[in-house]
Order: structure tokens, then sequence, then C-alpha cells
């Protein structure tokens, strides 16, 4: 094992997030509405039911953790066998502050065996409530893949 690995291996294990949020997507769906107004087949979900988070399994998911909290969000395929990837490209805050600038999401290395940019970790600094933005792209097709580009707005809430 390389110092690179071991220092990797070292940092995963430091950031181990109190909330955790996965979303999982429709791929098939999303290419067949070619990335276009998409108001359905992505399904959000989180551990923080018990804390006051709402709206599982919906695209609006209103997630609930206390200040301080580490949180990872993780995309999936609903169809993983199919081929198709799904990454998180990016975060955009909408309104609000509850991120802060310290604690605004950063990709990390892939969980097993996810494809780069499929795990991400953020960190609620601020208490309040806060809508972001969240880019994901869905990549479909094995001769020929196709990218499609998808974003929204979920909200979190830190008390």
């Amino acid at each position: 094992m390389t110092s690179t690995s071991r220092l990797v291996l070292v940092r995963q294990a430091l950031l181990a997030p109190q909330a955790s949020v996965t979303i999982a997507v429709d791929t098939a769906y999303v290419a067949s509405q070619q990335g276009n107004n998409i108001s359905a087949g992505v399904y959000m979900m989180d551990n923080m039911v018990n804390n006051g988070s709402s709206n599982e399994g919906q695209m609006e998911l209103s997630t609930v953790v206390p200040v301080g909290s580490l949180i990872g969000f993780n995309t999936v395929p609903i169809y993983p066998t199919s081929g198709d990837t799904v990454i998180i490209t990016g975060f955009t805050v909408s309104q609000g502050n509850v991120f802060g600038s310290q604690g605004y999401p950063q990709q990390q290395p892939p969980l097993g065996n996810e494809p780069p940019g499929a795990y991400w970790i953020g960190q609620a600094m601020n208490a309040g409530r806060q809508i972001y933005q969240i880019q994901i792209a869905v990549t479909v097709g094995q001769i020929r893949p196709i990218t499609y580009y998808v974003n929204w707005d979920p909200y979190i809430t830190a008390q």
C-alpha cells in the first residue's frame, strides 16, 4: 500500500457522516425525457426521519440535521446492472446559509465500485433553513453513451 492510498483510507475513516442522503435515479425515465423537465424518477431518502426530515422518496427531500453534522450524499441508478451511471456534478445554494463556505459539499473518493463523483460530503455549519440545488449527470447507453444533466431544489435545516 502506498503512502497516498494510506492517506485516502485515513481521510475516509475520519469523515463519517452522521446524516446520509441517497439519491436513487430511474435512468430509463430520465433518458425517455431526454433530461428535460424532470419532475419524477428521482428519489431522495435520508436517515434523519427521527430528526424531522420529510418528503422521503421525493425530489424535494427536506433533511433536518443538528448543526455541525456531516452530511454524505450518494447517487445510485435504480437498475445498477444496466451499466448506467449517476454522479453528482455540483451544488448551488439558492437561499439560506446552512453549509456556509466551510461546509460546502465536496466530492469524495468513491465508495466501493461507484464511479468518481457519486459520493460527496458537506457539513451543516450554521443553524437555519437552506434551499440548495443539486446537479447530477445521468449517463445511459452502452454502444453510444449519452449524458443528461438534471437539477432540482431540495431543502436542509440545521438546528
